[in-house]
């Protein structure tokens, strides 16, 4: 009942944000018509009489300004005043960087276009649009559509397939893969939009930005939601817990084992605990997004420089959160498998020469854990098994048991542990 639920939340929040990306997207043209229209325009002879589609700049004092901050509903506003003592009454769609400097009895010049102050500069040089200004309304709209759209299709899709499919947990974990990945397609083109009003790039820095990560966006999700259906513990993601630890297997095995109820007995499985794992996600983006921020509102980075790092980032934080999830250490009857953020690597019993628990230098057990254990193989070489550690096993019992196991499916003739390296 409580996933139904979940679905129902996604389809209708998905629903919600597919028909407000839609109505944005219908204001695009328009709106890029009317800043072609005002960028072509040109400048007035002498002061227009009448509304005019030519540029003025005219002289104002400020008599009153009130950013409306925490008032429900209410735009910035500001009363400027003509040389002759006439108020002009303008609203802003934000309050800086020009209206939160605002004192009463300052100069300010005002654009006039179309009978409407569309820009208000300050004296020092600051410019911010008004309410009826057209610079920056195409790139607004053009980022609203795309991040509402991808969204709201991709979410959709995911909700339909969960309800399609939902007495199957394989497809239902597919598609909250892919519901997830349409919700950072969002957010991605967000960010994107941030950067582009930011730093006043032309209306296709969007799309250059924006595609690029999409379509690894999208990657992620295919692999994502494809690894997701064929299970065995592949598909569990960043909102689903992995199953408790013994878990029944699935295979066939190479040789059973006969090792005592009490002790677990193979398969089992080593993961981050979600709490853990969530939290220490949370501090990856927390830290990437300062990181951000500051090269973008710093003038002393190159805009190569600003550029290669977010493009650079984003996708390393993106693949870093979906594999996440999948990084496990997994034991059966054939042998260890360690399942790193990029690659797999497989330990026959026969190469695994002994267990052990190790100290990890220099921890305080915060974030990194105290005790890690170690298989030392064949050769002197050593692998760590990922997530086997205090935080969230017993990991003398564990090795207690991954000992007993190997003992017995090596057969009799073991070799004796190797001297750590």
């Amino acid at each position: 009942m409580e996933k139904a639920v979940q679905v129902a939340v996604w389809l209708a929040i998905a629903l919600v944000g597919l028909f407000a990306g839609v109505a944005s997207a219908m204001e695009v043209s328009g709106a890029l018509e009317r800043e072609r229209e005002y960028r072509a325009s040109p400048v007035c002879a002498s002061v227009p009489m009448t509304a005019s589609a030519c540029v003025w700049e005219q002289a104002f004092t400020v008599r009153e300004s009130a950013t409306n901050a925490g008032a429900d509903g209410k735009e910035p506003t500001a009363t400027l005043l003509l040389p002759n003592a006439k108020p002009w009454n303008v609203t802003f769609r934000n309050t800086g960087p020009v209206l939160s400097r605002m004192r009463p009895g300052d100069p300010v010049v005002g654009v006039v276009w179309h009978g409407g102050i569309i820009e208000v500069r300050d004296a020092d040089g600051l410019r911010q649009q008004t309410t009826l200004g057209p610079v920056g309304w195409p790139a607004d709209r053009l980022g609203g559509a795309l991040a509402l759209i991808s969204f709201g299709v991709i979410a959709l899709a995911g909700s339909l397939w969960a309800i399609v499919k939902r007495h199957d947990q394989r497809h239902q974990r597919a598609a909250a893969m892919v519901r997830w990945h349409g919700a950072a397609l969002g957010v991605t083109a967000i960010l994107t939009l941030w950067a582009q009003s930011n730093n006043n790039w032309p209306v296709w820095a969007i799309w250059a930005i924006w595609g690029p990560l999409a379509l690894i966006l999208l990657a992620t999700m295919v692999a994502s939601a494809i690894a997701a259906l064929h299970g065995n513990g592949e598909g569990y993601g960043l909102f689903t817990e992995p199953p408790v630890l013994p878990v029944p297997s699935t295979r066939p095995a190479a040789r059973e084992s006969s090792m005592a109820p009490d002790s677990g007995g193979l398969p089992r499985e080593y993961r981050m605990s979600r709490g853990r794992r969530n939290g220490l996600l949370a501090i990856l983006v927390a830290k990437t997004a300062v990181l951000l921020f500051t090269l973008w509102t710093e003038d002393i980075p190159p805009f190569w420089l600003q550029l290669g790092l977010s493009v650079l980032m984003a996708p390393l934080v993106i693949v870093f959160i979906v594999r996440l999830p999948w990084s496990a250490t997994l034991v059966d009857n054939t042998g260890i498998r360690v399942r790193g953020i990029t690659h797999t690597r497989r330990v026959a019993w026969e190469d695994v020469q002994d267990i052990r628990a190790e100290p990890v230098r220099g921890s305080d057990g915060d974030l990194a854990p105290r005790v890690v254990a170690y298989a030392y193989l064949t050769g002197g070489r050593r692998t760590l098994l990922k997530h086997l550690d205090e935080k969230d096993y017993d990991v003398d019992r564990e090795i207690a048991v991954l000992l007993a196991a190997r003992a017995e499916l090596r057969g009799t003739d073991t070799t004796p542990g190797v001297s750590a390296a």
